[in-house]
């Protein structure tokens, strides 16, 4: 059954990895100047770990340089356009009957590596599946970025970083069986992979940011696959 313990505890893996990020942006935001209760009123009102790296990269307490609201806004938009794309996919499998504002809310905790649990699944997911998972990485991520703000003197960044990479090596994990099982899917990931690495190295490139790039990527791979896999109509299939 999906409810919501059984999201809670999937997502375990995520809160471990998160813990381990929020740490690491806390300490890089004490680090820049930034107020303890900085960091940990940053985790707890946005679920990016992307733009929470660019705010505390850009915003310098210590030396006043702190950029306007609207362009930190359009930065962190900038860096979250891939979120629309990850949006719609779990979207596309939750029951039919989820209301509008139950959708809009799961929409704020969507991450990468929530999708990437979420989407291998078998079945259709519930509402309270998906607010599991959203619930224990938030809960994960806002503990790593107390014990970060609170505790820079007590333990160097270095000993996090292992754990950091552990968070992609799951995403890795989570993604491979269901590319092992479905041609499609292995097609897509393949291409959304290479093109993304050609968007980043090939000469004459366009410098683009992670999230455009990504962005980008996915749609390309996405129009391909679709356009060499179909979707066929299982209800017309029947009927022939």
């Amino acid at each position: 059954m999906m409810s919501f313990r059984k999201g809670f505890i999937d997502a375990m893996p995520i809160l471990l990895g998160y813990f381990a990020v929020g740490f690491t942006v806390a300490v890089a935001a004490i680090a820049n100047g930034h107020p303890v209760w900085s960091p940990i009123l940053l985790s707890l009102t946005h679920v990016s770990g992307t733009s929470q790296g660019a705010i505390v990269n850009n915003v310098v307490f210590k030396s006043a340089s702190v950029p306007g609201l609207g362009e930190l806004v359009l930065l962190c938009m900038a860096l979250n356009l891939r979120y629309i794309l990850l949006s719609l996919a779990v979207a596309q499998k939750l029951e039919p009957s989820t209301s509008t504002p139950k959708r809009l809310l799961l929409a704020c905790g969507i991450t990468d590596e929530i999708v990437a649990v979420a989407i291998s699944q078998p079945v259709t997911l519930t509402f309270k599946y998906v607010l599991g998972l959203f619930v224990s990485s938030y809960i994960g991520w806002n503990l790593g970025t107390v014990a970060g703000a609170f505790g820079t003197t007590l333990l160097p960044t270095s000993l996090l970083a292992p754990l950091s990479i552990a968070l992609y090596a799951m995403f890795i994990a989570i993604v491979t069986p269901m590319a092992k099982k479905s041609r499609p899917i292995l097609l897509a990931v393949t291409l959304a992979a290479v093109i993304n690495i050609a968007l980043h190295t090939l000469p004459g490139r366009l410098h683009l940011k992670d999230s455009v790039a990504i962005l980008i990527s996915g749609i390309t791979a996405a129009a391909i696959c679709a356009f060499i896999y179909p979707h066929k109509d299982e209800k017309k299939e029947a009927d022939k």
